[in-house]
């Protein structure tokens, strides 16, 4: 999701806020800001900024530090040298490399204002077709079994990194063409290695499977 610099407003690195921040399109905050922010809205967290504060808005891209939990109605990006001390909670997540987080993440599907969220257990989609991703279904080979919170590391032009919600599904989103090797660690079962060539953009599925140790 990108946004051009006349469609922001912008809290600069002077900028000390304390209180409960709502809004209205996009904001880029470069300060320091203590309390709570909830806007349906696009949040963008600079590199040297500071925020302590639980969080829900519609997009969060993030790259500096953040103490509290973040909750986004479509998606989490999350770029180096961010640190992140909390919970995530989106449909989908993107992780860079060199990105500290401490926290939990789930993935859940979001319906509307009156009905509320889909649990991550009865996720049954895939990513937008209008985005270049690989999904599936992490479980065990001889049950079948779903494996939640399994480590999903992507690595090709640049690396990315996921966990399955309860139902093993995992995304990894918005990545380039070529060769892109994935590794999954989960408690329990053997390290996992499989490979997805990206030819074009859309969605690649890849279902895989884990041995118990």
């Amino acid at each position: 999701m990108k946004s051009t610099e006349k469609d922001v407003t912008f809290l600069g690195k002077e900028t000390k806020f304390e209180g409960t921040l709502g809004f209205h399109g996009s904001i880029r905050i470069d300060g320091y800001l203590k309390g709570k922010i909830e806007a349906k809205g696009n949040l963008i967290i600079g590199d040297e900024a500071l925020i302590e504060a639980d969080i829900h808005v519609s997009y969060a891209s993030i790259s500096g530090e953040v103490h509290g939990n973040v909750t986004a109605d479509q998606r989490v990006d999350i770029q180096a040298p961010a640190k992140v001390f909390g919970n995530i909670h989106a449909p989908a997540v993107v992780i860079g490399e060199g990105v500290i987080f401490e926290g939990h993440t789930k993935m859940y599907r979001a319906l509307d204002s009156a009905t509320g969220l889909v649990g991550a257990d009865e996720y049954q989609g895939g990513p937008p077709p209008n985005i270049t991703a690989i999904y599936g279904i992490v479980a065990d080979r001889e049950t079948g079994k779903p494996i939640k919170n399994a480590r999903v590391t992507g690595k090709g032009h640049g690396k990315v990194k996921t966990e399955t919600n309860a139902a093993g599904y995992y995304e990894l989103i918005s990545l380039k063409e070529g060769k892109w090797k994935l590794q999954v660690n989960a408690d329990g079962y053997r390290k996992e290695k499989s490979e997805v060539i990206i030819t074009g953009e859309g969605i690649y599925e890849k279902r895989i499977e884990l041995d118990a140790k």
